[in-house]
């Protein structure tokens, strides 16, 4: 009889293991795939920066040549 009590919570706990483990096979692949979303967002986000760093240093130049401008005004008799 001992025997046999045994073996079932042995079944028992060893059913619980395999669900467990499942979960943690899921769990661990949706952790993955928010990674692998997570990393993309980034790249994008990097991507986005490095172009408006870009636009930034297109307007600081135009902005420094329109002071240059001012500076040194055009003379038609030069």
């Amino acid at each position: 009889m001992n025997y046999e009590l045994l073996s079932k919570i042995a079944m028992e706990e060893s059913e619980k293991s395999r669900n467990e483990a499942l979960i943690l096979r899921k769990r661990n692949e949706i952790l993955h795939t928010e990674i692998e979303n997570l990393k993309s967002k980034i790249n994008k986000l990097e991507d986005e920066k490095k172009d408006l760093q870009k636009e930034i240093e297109a307007l600081k130049s135009a902005l420094e040549f329109k002071e240059d401008e001012k500076k040194e005004p055009f003379s038609y008799y030069s």
